[in-house]
């Protein structure tokens, strides 16, 4: 998988998440993230993973926004 390819992945992992917890009804009314918020942080952790094992640039989501 090439940078770019590895880049876009971890970009649309982490803007899934994000938006899943800002509009979710279940992660605002429980204060903690539901089963579907979990997956995509898995999701997400799993890209970072793939993109720092290629060598790419050490990102978090703390970073962000």
């Amino acid at each position: 998988m090439s940078m770019h390819s590895l880049n876009d992945a971890l970009e649309n992992a982490r803007l899934t998440y994000e938006q899943h917890v800002r509009t979710c009804r279940q992660c605002h009314a429980d204060g903690a993230a539901c089963a579907v918020a979990k997956h995509l942080l898995r999701i997400y952790n799993n890209a970072r993973r793939d993109r720092m094992r290629s060598g790419g640039q050490h990102t978090t989501m703390d970073h962000q926004g």
